[in-house]
């Protein structure tokens, strides 16, 4: 099977919606479907997804993930070396 998710995004945006909307967002494999996107994240950091988009760019895909308000997206960012 494939490495579903490969890193995570840090720019200023995705700070800003980090903060705002309490989303992380993560460079994926291209194969990857939205419900193997989301069972990843939940089970590698042990959080609750709400939803996910996604889009297709020249460098790969990109996966937008909400979380529930129970979880802290800055907490997790900090968890995984983000921030």
């Amino acid at each position: 099977m494939h490495e579903i998710i490969i890193s995570p995004i840090a720019s200023e945006k995705t700070t800003l919606n980090m903060e705002k909307e309490n989303t992380l967002t993560f460079l994926v494999d291209r194969r990857a479907t939205k419900p193997e996107i989301k069972k990843e994240v939940e089970t590698r950091f042990q959080v609750k997804v709400i939803d996910i988009r996604t889009m297709i760019f020249k460098g790969g895909k990109k996966a937008i993930v909400r979380l529930s308000s129970d979880n802290s997206a800055d907490e997790i960012s900090g968890r995984i070396g983000v921030f």
